[in-house]
């Protein structure tokens, strides 16, 4: 069977497309604006649209030390929250492989986020 042929399912097509990877510095400053606006960790995962009941602001601590990326409608959402054109947010786009412990421990420290700070990371 042919390839081009093949059924993909909705969900799973352009995913690559629809995951965005910033760098580090970058993307630890925006989250940082994201949480001083918003005033926690957890209000900005809701004004992102998270809606888990324990633990909403999960997802961007993920986001925020590189162990995942953001999802494109959520960045969309950050850039609007945070007042900054989602053209600038996607000049600062990069390769997985490029967001290391190194770089995103050094963003967190340099932006006062310390306590985010991690070991090490899964690799993907």
């Amino acid at each position: 069977m042919n390839s081009e042929n093949a059924y993909v399912p909705r969900r799973l097509r352009n995913v690559d497309e629809r995951r965005v990877w910033l760098t580090s510095s970058f993307r630890v400053e925006l989250i940082k604006l994201g949480i001083e606006k918003a005033g926690s960790i957890n209000r900005l995962a809701r004004e992102l649209g998270y809606r888990s009941r324990i633990h909403p602001g999960w997802s961007i601590r993920q986001i925020l030390v590189g162990e995942q990326p953001f999802p494109y409608e959520r960045l969309l959402k950050m850039s609007d929250f945070v007042g900054c054109p989602i053209e600038e947010v996607m000049t600062h786009r990069t390769e997985p492989r490029r967001v290391t412990v190194q770089n995103t421990n050094e963003a967190l420290r340099k932006n006062g986020l310390w306590c985010y700070h991690i070991a090490r990371m899964r690799l993907r």
